[in-house]
């Protein structure tokens, strides 16, 4: 069967007939992403799968549908036309109707077919067309979307349609039945005369409970087998997840560990920065008064010009009510000082510093003694009763309503200048010293900035890694990582119980199998004295002959039917890589009668982390050889059809290996995106190594991307 064209009318991005026109080889069709390659593929499987037999309102071209007046119609349509013991024609199409502004209608769906017999053609439908030359065997075994699909043998029932299909073992299922149930009734015909013989009874029933035993052990064991050998592959793919993600797994416990220590550092220069903190400090540190030390010094003198001046306002208020009194006392007292100036106030020098003064006899503040008895030492006791008197009367004033007319009612100039002598002294001396000090904090503070954005970025480059890391793992989490770095000892540990569970099962299976072969070989050598039995003893035997060579032989020829295809598939594999390393395909049958393809070393060792393209390669090369073998039992070649199947092939493999696919003799159609550079450009220097056809699918220009009515595809053949 070789597909001569195929042509897409108005189906989705198919704007128009579109026509694609194939040769007997390699035809590739080169498109980006978005511009109609799965919808190529789609529209082929739309036509070829004769259960879909139902119009699609979604299978329209936007961009036509948008066209359409009310009341008009379109077709949408798929056709084939290719060679199949003469040429032959296939199409299915449908209607679409615009009924009103925003309702469409479908109808006339058809799938008919052609084909032409001499000069003559005839219609034919095209569900029994397909079904009678590109069956849905075929199919499964001639077109693939994506690398995923490759695999063939993934679906458990591959090796059961591939030995229905393409070799006669078939044919001995129903002589291994029959000669099995023969044997079968023949047996339990013997045995049943055996222990009706008088000769042989006795034997004959303990045969029958040995065999009973060895029976269920067998079976039995058998199942044991089965389980164990899940297990082991269980743990073996399971193990082989983990080899090729081991050095992930490794990496990320690193980064893991640097992550944290990194987290923990941004941390600690959070922290410190938080620690400064000069919102407080601008009240509790005065920081606020950094810039104003000229203005601190001047509201220092003008409060003690205001206490002075009160002090002396309030001495002469005192006088002038104690003169108008008579208390001579109080008048003495006020002119205490030689000169008649103002006294210091009552709470200068504090409590604490007159107790002192007076207690070591000695004016502090000018460093003259005091000795107790001296005018200066009364002083002292005079000037500390004041303070202490001041207190009492503070403390009584806020007790009682004063009942005395005062000159000051409150205590503001006071207080004002308490907090200038607070301010003063050393205080003074520090808020002088402020703005080196904010400054030396502000480039600390700077300085710890710098240092935490280090540490980010730092912490930031380890989680990229990680980032990077995971993508390198595709579809493995983080906690999978944890996981498979804890159980890889774990399930080496369990695959090696298993595959030693399994030789000591095997052994007993053998061990079993072989006491059932004597108790039957014991059973067929007894001696019975009836004729009847003796017959029955003879029939038995010839049969279960029989019976054991059909089995070997559907053995050896499925044994040799894997072998076919393996064989073909390792030349193909060599062919498709003539310049790389691509190892052996081993086809392998499981217990299950499953079979799994395996890439090995020339010294038997699995490849247990094939590249991408390796297993590519692989894959294509063992379809390449059931077509081969379907070619060769069908009398009929097959195209392969693939959507994007190289996407894991490097640039340096392109030219090369289409040209190889171009020269093997088979119909092949490549739907890729290879050939195109970062900006969707063919690159013109490897299609002009290409010695196949190439077409190029991409969207019309002017395009909106929000808008797909207006998204179209334009078909332009290249070579």
């Amino acid at each position: 069967m070789i597909i001569k064209n195929l042509t897409i009318k108005n189906y989705r991005s198919y704007y128009g007939e579109c026509s694609f026109d194939f040769t007997s080889g390699l035809t590739l069709i080169i498109g980006d992403n978005g511009d109609g390659k799965t919808t190529f593929f789609d529209a082929l499987k739309w036509l070829l799968d004769p259960a879909l037999e139902k119009a699609d309102i979604n299978n329209i071209s936007e961009m036509r549908k948008s066209e359409l007046e009310i009341g008009e119609v379109e077709t949408v349509s798929v056709s084939m036309t290719f060679d199949h013991d003469g040429e032959k024609m296939i199409e299915k199409s449908f209607i679409v109707e615009r009924v009103n502004e925003d309702k469409y209608i479908t109808r006339s769906f058809s799938f008919k077919g052609y084909e032409t017999q001499g000069a003559e053609r005839f219609p034919v439908t095209g569900k029994s067309l397909i079904v009678r030359c590109f069956d849905s065997f075929i199919q499964r075994y001639s077109m693939f979307k994506g690398e995923s699909t490759l695999n063939v043998f993934d679906d458990p029932d591959a090796l059961k349609m591939l030995v229905d299909k393409l070799s006669d073992i078939r044919e001995f299922d129903e002589y291994v039945e029959m000669t099995d149930e023969f044997e079968a009734k023949s047996g339990t015909a013997y045995e049943k005369e055996c222990k009706n013989d008088k000769k042989t009874e006795r034997e004959a029933h303990i045969l029958e409970g040995q065999k009973t035993e060895v029976n269920a052990r067998i079976n039995n064991t058998r199942r044991d087998i089965r389980d164990t050998e899940k297990s082991a592959d269980l743990f073996a793919s399971r193990i082989e997840v983990l080899e090729k993600n081991q050095e992930a797994s490794e990496r990320y416990q690193e980064l893991k560990k640097l992550i944290k220590a990194r987290e923990e550092d941004v941390l600690q220069w959070k922290s410190r920065i938080s620690a400064q903190n000069f919102n407080v400090n601008l009240l509790d540190k005065l920081w606020i008064l950094a810039s104003f030390s000229p203005i601190l010094k001047e509201f220092r003198e003008k409060a003690s010009a205001f206490s002075k001046e009160k002090r002396r306002l309030h001495d002469l208020f005192v006088a002038q009510r104690a003169k108008e009194e008579g208390r001579q006392e109080v008048l003495d007292e006020i002119s205490s000082l030689a000169n008649g100036t103002s006294r210091l106030p009552w709470y200068l020098p504090d409590q604490e510093t007159m107790q002192e003064m007076i207690d070591d006899e000695i004016c502090k503040v000018c460093g003259r003694p005091a000795a107790k008895g001296t005018d200066a030492y009364e002083f002292m006791v005079a000037k500390l009763n004041e303070f202490k008197k001041h207190l009492e009367e503070k403390k009584k004033a806020q007790e009682e309503k004063p009942k005395e007319e005062e000159l000051f009612v409150n205590r503001y100039i006071e207080q004002m200048h308490n907090l200038s002598i607070s301010l003063g002294g050393s205080k003074a001396q520090d808020i002088s010293e402020l703005s080196g000090t904010i400054y030396d904090r502000l480039e600390l503070l700077e300085t710890f900035k710098r240092e935490l954005a280090k540490a980010e970025e730092k912490l930031q480059d380890a989680l990229d890694d990680k980032a990077r890391l995971l993508i390198q793992v595709e579809g493995v989490t983080e906690e999978q990582l944890d996981l498979d770095f804890q159980n890889l000892k774990g399930f080496f540990e369990q695959k090696g119980k298993a595959e030693k569970r399994l030789v000591e099962l095997r052994e007993e299976l053998r061990k079993a199998e072989a006491l059932k072969k004597e108790i039957e070989d014991r059973y067929d050598s007894l001696n019975p004295g009836s004729s009847m039995a003796k017959v029955y003893q003879k029939v038995h035997i010839i049969l279960r002959n029989i019976s054991e060579a059909f089995k070997e032989a559907k053995e050896f020829n499925l044994t040799r039917f894997l072998f076919e295809i393996q064989t073909l598939a390792n030349e193909y594999l060599e062919r498709l890589n003539t310049q790389d390393f691509h190892g052996i395909i081993k086809l392998v049958r499981t217990s299950q009668d499953t079979t799994e393809i395996r890439l090995l070393s020339t010294n038997g060792r699995a490849i247990t982390d094939p590249s991408g393209s390796q297993l590519t390669t692989m894959y294509m090369s063992v379809l390449f050889a059931i077509s081969d073998l379907t070619s060769s039992k069908r009398d009929e070649n097959y195209p392969l059809i693939f959507d994007a199947p190289t996407s894991s092939f490097g640039g340096m493999k392109e030219s090369g290996f289409y040209n190889i696919i171009d020269s093997i003799e088979k119909q092949c159609i490549i739907v890729t995106k290879d050939f195109l550079d970062d900006r969707g450009n063919i690159d013109e220097a490897k299609i002009d190594q290409l010695t196949c056809t190439v077409y190029r699918i991409q969207k019309e220009a002017g395009f909106n991307q929000d808008d797909l009515s207006t998204i179209r595809t334009i078909i332009t053949p290249i070579k």
